[in-house]
């Protein structure tokens, strides 16, 4: 499994006078967590873990977080942001373990040109992710959907979605994900003359 690596360092939750002081050192607060256990509260660099996820482009990259000796295989669940200047202020951490199923929204991205689109429709995304369930090493950082069978006024519908090799779609309801939209652009008829 290929975790990327990266390193932090345990602190004391102490509140907002510590976390600024964090901040100002040049690091985020950050907790990594599972269910049912004490939360464990690190600090880190900022900077590195926005390259992780800048490098990968995969909003689920498996990270091995190196703590106190020990690591933790995590997946970012939540980050806070700066409202104006975008900096990071504090990540949350899903500790995971190998061989346990973990749900995670997977982007989908269309793939070619929809016969509808030749006379005119126009693509809409109506969902930007959709859940799947697998162990994490079989996490796929995009699902691709081909489209070139799509005519205008037709869906793309979460059932007829083909998961990848280890991953199930998880969805209650039959939702449409991408749509082609538009009117039929008649082609013109040849003039007489």
């Amino acid at each position: 499994m290929n975790a990327t690596q990266l390193s932090a360092e345990a602190r004391d939750p102490q509140g907002k006078g510590a976390a600024r002081k964090l901040r100002a050192a040049g690091r985020i607060p950050a907790l990594i967590y599972r269910g049912g256990e004490t939360p464990t509260h690190i600090s880190l660099d900022p900077a590195e873990l926005r390259l992780v996820y800048t490098r990968s482009k995969n909003p689920n990259t498996l990270l091995s977080i190196k703590v106190d000796g020990g690591a933790f295989l995590c997946l970012l669940r939540d980050t806070q942001k700066h409202p104006v200047s975008r900096a990071l202020l504090h990540a949350d951490f899903l500790a995971i373990a190998e061989d346990e199923l973990v749900t995670v929204d997977v982007p989908v991205r269309a793939a070619g040109r929809a016969k509808g689109m030749v006379i005119g429709g126009k693509l809409q995304r109506l969902r930007r992710t959709v859940p799947i369930r697998s162990l994490p090493r079989d996490i796929p950082a995009e699902i691709v959907v081909d489209i070139t069978d799509l005519d205008i006024n037709e869906f793309v519908r979460v059932s007829a979605i083909t998961a990848p090799e280890g991953c199930e779609l998880v969805y209650d309801n039959d939702y449409n994900v991408l749509s082609l939209k538009g009117r039929r652009v008649e082609a013109a008829a040849p003039e007489e003359g």
